[in-house]
């Protein structure tokens, strides 16, 4: 097995670490360790930017459209044929 040092953990993570150890009654090497585990048993969730932006904005504020207000005149868009 090898070793792994984590740096600069604030002191209320590891507070929580060390309860869930003394509730698991383990080590707080080996509860770091089943939680290491049991995090990456999980299966990822691939997260996207567009949903995490939409999940931002409050239900009630969402819209199906997007409208875009010009101000002044608009010009003509141009006639390629």
């Amino acid at each position: 097995m090898s070793d792994l040092l984590i740096r600069k953990i604030p002191a209320s993570v590891k507070r929580k670490i060390e309860e869930r150890a003394r509730a698991h009654r383990r080590s707080l090497s080996d509860e770091a360790i089943a939680m290491l585990r049991q995090v990456l048993a999980e299966p990822g969730t691939e997260r996207k930017l567009g949903t995490e932006m939409f999940n931002m904005i409050r239900p009630e504020d969402r819209g199906d459209d997007l409208v875009f207000e010009v101000p002044g005149d608009v010009s003509k868009p141009p006639d390629f044929e």
